[in-house]
């Protein structure tokens, strides 16, 4: 478990980096902006169908992150991370043994899949 739960933060850690590296002190426009965004009927609240719209579009952002950091660090394009690829990304280098759960020596988009299902998990 403890593995699992390791492995969940390091890919979410992994999915995230490109955002936090450029993440910046919240300011009103952006603030507005992002309300303007949700508030799709334009009532001047955001209720709970509004805002599981703009959730889902922010998970399916992050899958396509994900998905493309995959294939990014997959350089011999062969479908699975090795551990000379994974030395492109600091949180996999780290976390490799952890996430190669089938213990092959590689990490499959499946092994990345579930770790990345078990950190959404923890984040709800």
């Amino acid at each position: 478990m403890i593995k699992t739960l390791v492995a969940a933060v390091a890919v979410m850690a992994f999915a995230t980096l490109p955002a936090l590296a450029q993440e910046k002190p919240a300011d009103k426009d952006m603030i507005d902006k992002a309300f303007e965004g949700m508030d799709t009927n334009k009532d001047g609240k955001i209720d709970r169908a509004e805002l599981g719209v703009y959730m889902q579009a922010i998970v399916d952002k992050q899958r396509d992150e994900f998905d493309a950091g995959f294939v990014e660090v997959d350089v011999n394009k062969d479908g699975k991370i090795d551990k000379d690829e994974a030395k492109a990304n600091t949180i996999l280098v780290t976390y490799f043994d952890a996430l190669d759960t089938d213990k092959d020596g590689f990490l499959s988009k499946a092994e990345m899949d579930r770790a990345l299902a078990e950190a959404a998990k923890l984040k709800n």
